[in-house]
């Protein structure tokens, strides 16, 4: 009986082990030159799991336990591709080595200096569902805000809890502000408003800066090639790719009338995601209402820098904060700033507490 018992716990033991995920890791190197190859292409056959060598031709790669049994492939421009089951390559640091081969005169290779931080990019969107909270969640934090017109400076703080019905899955910008409800429980001001102006605030213009969550911007596979990517510094753990818009628009920008559109995006390597994101927007006809929106009559310009910040909370990401500077000239109605910061306290996407519509702190 004791050896029954045995043998079933070591069989259990085994087919545990078996399905656990495996950490695969190692560099990629020239078979001819052992020059080390960056930004070699590392994909799991049948998913969208994968990750691309730094540039010192290190990789690691987390395989799900569901795919340990799947095919490693290994591709560059101009070298043979390689594959392997991923069983030969975990355990250790493995040394992969890529053979040249001879391109036929037909054959016509572009140089891109964006590539690299374009691949980093896409590779992110890749597994943006993976990583990201993809149903409807709730949370809970402070948003602040300071306006300051004519030297005067007003302060508000509220807490809020917030409802996001879809979740980091449906980026349609024009129903971006109907997925996201949220409700003041208190709020402080150093002053005094009607009633009618208290729910005046630039909570959803300050939210739709989140990158991640809403379209038309750099993180979409579809405007990628709008912009030029350099990695500006590469860590073990992470890239920082710095970006400009070649040619702003409103499909890759959100705004209506966009004049510049820069920055930097911090990706962790190890998980694909975008953990920072500090970039700059400089727009025409500026309206507080949102971004896509506009209005000719308006004279006034505005240059609006945003910090965003995301991070795990069980096992998914989501919004940490998001802080918006925005300065804007007006030769009508007066120069003016605004200075949001939304900090996110808690997420709870297991069993959120729904809030129907926008409900703003009322006395």
């Amino acid at each position: 009986m004791l050896k029954k018992i045995f043998l079933a716990a070591s069989l259990f033991l085994s087919v545990n082990a078996f399905a656990q995920e495996c950490v695969v890791e190692g560099i990629v190197l020239d078979s001819k030159t052992g020059e080390v190859m960056p930004f070699v292409n590392i994909a799991l056959t049948g998913g969208k799991t994968g990750t691309i060598s730094d540039i010192n031709g290190e990789f690691k790669l987390i395989v799900p336990e569901n795919m340990t049994g799947k095919d490693l492939s290994f591709s560059s421009v101009g070298y043979s591709p390689l594959t392997f089951k991923v069983s030969e390559l975990s355990g250790g640091h493995k040394e992969i080595k890529m053979e040249p081969h001879d391109l036929k005169i037909s054959e016509v290779v572009i140089t891109d200096k964006s590539a690299a931080g374009r691949k980093v990019l896409k590779n992110v969107l890749e597994n943006f569902s993976k990583n990201y909270v993809s149903c409807d969640f709730a949370y809970a934090g402070e948003y602040k805000s300071t306006v300051t017109k004519n030297g005067k400076t007003r302060n508000s703080v509220y807490s809020f809890n917030a409802y996001d019905s879809e979740g980091y899955v449906s980026k349609e910008s024009s129903h971006a502000f109907e997925s996201l409800n949220y409700k003041f429980q208190s709020t402080k001001r150093d002053f005094k408003v009607n009633d009618f102006e208290t729910g005046i605030n630039y909570f959803d213009l300050t939210s739709s800066f989140d990158i991640m969550r809403y379209e038309l911007n750099v993180m979409n596979a579809y405007n990628l090639e709008d912009f030029d990517f350099t990695i500006k510094s590469e860590t073990p753990e992470n890239y920082v790719i710095a970006f400009t818009c070649l040619n702003p628009k409103v499909i890759n920008t959100g705004a209506l009338c966009p004049e510049k559109y820069y920055g930097e995006i911090s990706v962790r390597k190890d998980k694909n995601v975008v953990t920072t994101a500090d970039y700059t927007l400089e727009v025409k006809n500026f309206s507080e209402s949102a971004l896509s929106l506009s209005d000719k009559n308006l004279k006034n310009n505005a240059v609006i820098k945003c910090k965003v910040s995301y991070a795990e909370k069980n096992g998914k990401f989501s919004l940490s904060s998001v802080s918006a500077d925005i300065d804007v000239k007006d030769s009508v109605k007066g120069n003016y700033t605004i200075s949001d910061k939304i900090t996110v306290e808690s997420v709870n996407y297991k069993v959120p507490g729904k809030i129907s519509g926008k409900v703003f702190y009322s006395r």
